[in-house]
Formats: C-alpha cells, structure tokens, sequence
C-alpha cells in the first residue's frame, strides 16, 4: 500500500473511538467555533495544548502542528524550527524578555517547562514591528503565569500539586504551585522537579545518557498601584548530567575519536521587571519593561588515569533589554508605539588539549518601531514600521555599525460571511548577527575575520485562505520566506524556506478533530541544503501530516490523540548518502475529573502507541550514514494526577 493512504489510514484508525463516540449522541446541532488566527501566519497554542504538555517538553507543546517541529531526543537538546528555519533567526521572547538564543548547535535554545506558560502565540514569517529586533524569519513568544490567572473566583489563596510518572525511562515528575493575593499585592511560586533513568527507543535499545534530569523554577510577584500594575518575574530552568558527548546526536562515524560521555550544565534564566497602566483612556496607556535572559552552558570531560587535566567550555550567551511603549486608539485603529535597547553578548573560556583561551562578541542594538491594528468594513490588518541602529563588536575588537528600516503588513479580507483571504509581507533588518558561542575561535581575532559579514535582511511573505461553515473549517496557504547574509560562522550565507500548508477542521458536539499538512522545502545559496549545511540555520522538514482530535465521552471523561506522520523525503545536500526514513507515530490519552472530587484531575496517556524506532525529522543527520541519530522514546505509558487546593 502506498504510504500516504497507508498513513491516512492510521490516522483514522487512531481517532475512530472518538468520532464513533461523537456519533452516537444526538442533539440540536451545536456549533462549537475555535479560536481564530489573528494574521497572516500566526499560530496560538491552545490553552488545551498547553495543558496536555505540563509534564512535557517543547515537542509536546507543538507536536500537532507540523509547521512548527521540534528536533532533538531529550528536553536539553530540543530546537524549535518554524517553517524549516532554525529559531535562532526569530525574536524569541518569554513574558516580553527578548531571549539570546545561540550557544551551541549541539544543544536546544531556549528550554522551557510548558508547566509555567499561559500562552504561545508563534509569528510564522510574518511578525509585528513590536515584536522586537531580530524577527527575521518571524517571532515566538511565550507568556507564564500570574496568580491572577490561576485564582478561582472569590478565592484569595490556591494551589496545585502535580504528579507523573512515565514508564520509559521510569521518569517521575512532580510540581508544587501555590499562588494568592493580599489587598493590591499577588504571587505565585511554582518549582517543579523531572528525574528518570535512560530510556528505550523503539527497537528496545538503551539509549544511553538520556534520563531527566531538570528542574524549573518560578517566581512571579504583582503589584497593583492605583491605576497602575507592576508586575516582577523570574523563570529558571535547569539540567545537570552525564550526556552524550555530542549530547544530540548517538556518535559520528570517521571523525576525531572522543569519549562516550561529558557532563552538561545547562542554565537558562529570565527576569523581568514590567510595569504598565491598567486604566486606559483610549490615548495613554504606557507600558515599561526592564529584562534580562541569560543561557549558560558548561561542558566537562571526565578525568581518566591518563588525562587528569581534562578539557572543558563555559558558555554565555544574555541579553539586557528595555521597551518603552504606549498603547493607544486613533480612530478605528490600535497603535503600538516605542522605542526598545538590547545588548547582547556571546562569552566563551575554555581548554582543549591543555591550551586555555577565551573570546567574546558584544551587540548593542536600539530600534523605534510602531504597530498599527484593527478593522475596517470587511478587512483585518496589522502593520508596522521600526528602525534599527546596531553595533556589532567581534572577537578581536573589530567594530561594525549597521543600521536599517523594516516593515510589515498583513490584511485579512471576509469576502463572506464564510470565506476569509489573507495576505502578508515583511521586510526585515537584522544587523550583523552573533555567533553561537561554541563557535568562537581564534581566527574571529584576526583583522579582517568579518569582512564578509553583511547586515542580515529577511523577507517574508504569505498567501492564504480560510473557509467555515458550521463546524467546519478549511484552510490553506503558501509561504516564502528568504534570509540574506544569514550569519554561519565567519561566512554569510543566503537561506531561502518555501511551501505550503493545508488544514481541516471539524467541531461537533463534545470535540474536534483537526487535520494539518506541512510542505516545506529549505535552500542554502540556491542549492538544496543538508542538515550540516544547515545547523544554526534551519532544518530539512519536508512533508508532515498531523491529525490532533479530542472527544468528552461524559462528564468529565475526555479522550484524544496526536498522530504524527512525517513522509520519506530524498536528500539532496552536499555529501549526503542517505534519505530521511518516513515514520507515524501515535500518542493517545484519556482525561477523567471526578464527579465527586472537581479539584482532581487523572490522565493517563500512551505515547508512541506502536512503539516506532525514529529519529525525528527535526533532528540532526539524517541524511548521513556516517551520523548515529539520536532515537526518540519507544512506547511509553505515564500517568498524572493534578490536585487543586
């Protein structure tokens, strides 16, 4: 059987007790209407979505949208690629903290518990002006909790105590949140605790050096002040262990030989200080924000009776930043308007072979930017303009000065009361970018190292559909996005993302069942790219198809999948001497919340129901023979238990 239609015949399969149970409840028909995109391009998380990941990873989070894929067996290891491009080239922010995201193409970017977020709203190409500097390719922006948004109503105090264990990798989980408020002041504490054995991939191999190993931390304090709330908050997350010693990949055939194993610490920070009025008049509505993110990543090899002195790196990568903006109404519109100052740092000390060095690249960059929103008769729209003035400093002192202008705009036009177009374009200055920081070296101090550098300029740009009636919902677009002068070590290089996506959805009474298809395509300098040729820059996704579905069989009792299916793609890189193996995997769960007791919440899930040995399609090497990839987890059965209190 050809594997498309094979591959929609599991997906059905997979959700058939849902929709067989959804059949058999007759009412007055009921239309239930999902939350619609805002613009060209954007993706928001579902509260339900975020939810079903509290004791996941990132790849839990964005699983059922194959336009957003995450790469990388283990939470340390994880990269977020939106349309095939590598998050480094998109302004990543968490509760508004511009986030500095290049320390080494062998680990994950930014690491976040999905157990601290509210909202995930992803720019896919497309992104505001106020989305910050940087938003090449687009925008990600997570948002975490406050104790307002976890209070129940009439409640001053509140709590939650989670509790899961998986059975691969015999991973036990645990989170305590406890959040209240007295008079104009409110908070929320939350700490959560991961730790688990190595787990097995689908073949029943050990895949060693993988067991979690993390634990997250929140505090965030909020103060209402007449008409104003200031609001501090800092996240932390954190891992500690023995990991492979390239800690995504199982080995490379034929290169240098290296030790099985090294230790990774892995620290990733945010706080941020915001302060903004809570009652506008329509004109004044100002909103300040201090922040500051910093990712560190030290590595160590271990000491043997022969190397007693045995190397090690020390990573840094932060960003200090500042908004000042005010929110106002002109008209039918909602204007954003401010200005915004980072300074970024890449900081890297060392020893390798008994020789110790140090290097270190600085970027300040200040931008004034405005976004306009709203609607007029039958039409949507959002766009903007910032300018930027960026001063790069390089590794040897070497100083480049850039600046430019960008500019957005989207337009979604209701021609019917069924039938919505949308369209949009952007185009993006991004200055001269820095290096991740495992990627400094002594040739960066040379005179001349940067010469061919050139200020990174992105453009984007989107062409979609939407058509509803009643429960059903279809949509399609096409996409482009192309990078000039991307920053790859002390090379530019021009990257260029194009495809389409098509969805449908069917609400009923009780549930849903939505099904995505992604096809992306991604180019380095005109040719077809390998995933070598591409680390830091993208990533080869090719086709996938995900069905998402969701069924409350009773009162309290919901059930629902994720299935993913990624089709077998030829490689065309450079070097390359294999083809990315198709696969499908299927995650099912059921939800059950007591009649009797409304503050306990069980789940009970399987993940990789068929027990699939793969390798994501988002991680490094697949194209390579000579590259061991780093499995993914076989089948899992885990269970959690939320109690609110």
């Amino acid at each position: 059987m050809p594997r498309l239609p094979l591959a929609a015949l599991l997906l059905g399969s997979a959700v058939f007790p849902a929709v067989a149970l959804s059949q058999t409840v007759v009412l007055d028909p009921i239309v239930l209407t999902a939350e619609q995109e805002q613009g060209a391009g954007q993706i928001d998380v579902t509260p339900e979505q975020i939810e079903d990941a509290q004791t996941g990873s990132l790849d839990t989070l964005f699983r059922a949208e194959p336009s957003v894929i995450v790469g990388g067996g283990i939470a340390m290891t994880e990269r977020v690629f939106v349309n095939g491009i590598d998050q480094q080239q998109l302004a990543v922010t968490v509760d508004g903290a511009a986030q500095n995201n290049r320390v080494f193409h062998h680990t994950g970017t930014n690491v976040i518990d999905p157990g601290l977020l509210k909202a995930v709203r992803v720019d896919a190409g497309v992104a505001p002006a106020d989305a910050g500097f940087g938003a090449l390719a687009g925008s990600i922006a997570y948002e975490t909790k406050s104790a307002l948004d976890l209070l129940e109503d009439g409640k001053d105090y509140g709590g939650k105590v989670t509790i899961g264990y998986e059975g691969n990798g015999k991973t036990a989980t645990g989170a305590l949140t406890l959040y209240g408020r007295q008079g104009p002041v409110d908070a929320v504490i939350y700490g959560k605790r991961a730790t688990g054995d190595d787990y097995e991939d689908g073949d029943g191999e050990t895949v060693r050096y993988t067991g979690a190993d993390m634990n997250s931390y929140m505090l965030k304090l909020g103060a209402q002040m007449g008409d104003w709330r200031a609001e501090l908050g800092a996240t932390k997350v954190e891992d500690d262990a023995l990991r492979p010693y390239r800690a995504n990949l199982g080995g490379v055939i034929g290169v240098r030989p290296t030790p099985e194993t090294r230790r990774y610490l892995l620290d990733q920070e945010t706080q941020t200080l915001s302060v903004r009025r809570s009652q506008a008049d329509g004109l004044i509505d100002p909103e300040l924000r201090i922040s500051r993110s910093e990712s560190i990543l030290n590595t160590a090899d271990l000491a043997t009776a022969d190397i007693t002195d045995p190397d090690y790196n020390n990573g840094t990568a932060d960003t200090v930043s500042a908004v000042a903006q005010n929110h106002f109404q002109l008209g039918g519109a909602t204007i954003t308007a401010g200005l915004d100052n980072n300074r970024s740092r890449a900081l890297y000390s060392g020893q390798f072979r008994g020789v110790t060095a140090a290097f270190r690249e600085d970027r300040t960059n200040t931008g004034v930017f405005a976004q306009a929103r709203g609607t007029h008769g039958r039409f949507d729209y959002s766009t903007g303009l910032r300018y930027d003035w960026s001063r790069f400093t390089g590794a040897g002192g070497q100083q480049i000065d850039t600046d430019g202008a960008s500019v957005n705009g989207s337009v979604t036009w209701h021609a019917t009361d069924a039938l919505s177009v949308n369209a949009g374009y952007s185009s993006v200055f991004g200055g001269t970018q820095l290096a991740s920081v495992y990627e400094l070296d002594a040739p960066y101090e040379l005179d001349g190292a940067y010469d061919d550098l050139r200020p990174t300029r992105a453009q984007n740009a989107i062409l979609g559909l939407e058509w509803t009636l009643g429960g059903t919902t279809l949509g399609a677009d096409l996409f482009r996005t192309k990078l000039g002068h991307a920053r790859k070590g002390l090379e530019a290089r021009d990257v260029e993302s194009e495809g389409y996506h098509l969805s449908a959805r069917q609400d009923w009474a009780g549930g849903f069942a939505v099904l995505r298809y992604s096809d992306v395509s991604v180019e380095v300098d005109g040719e077809a790219a390998s995933t070598f040729d591409l680390r830091e820059l993208g990533t080869v996704p090719g086709r996938i198809l995900t069905l998402e579905a969701r069924h409350e069989v009773m009162a309290g009792l919901s059930l629902g999948s994720v299935v993913q299916h990624a089709l077998d793609e030829t490689s065309g890189g450079a070097g390359t001497d294999a083809d990315f193996a198709s696969y499908t995997v299927v995650d099912v769960f059921a939800e059950y919340e007591p009649a009797a007791y409304r503050n306990l919440t069980l789940r009970a899930e399987v993940n990789n129901l068929f027990d699939r040995a793969y390798v994501d399609r988002a991680s490094y090497g697949g194209d390579f023979t000579s590259v061991i990839g780093q499995q993914e987890p076989g089948r899992s059965v885990a269970v959690t238990a939320n109690l609110r209190f």
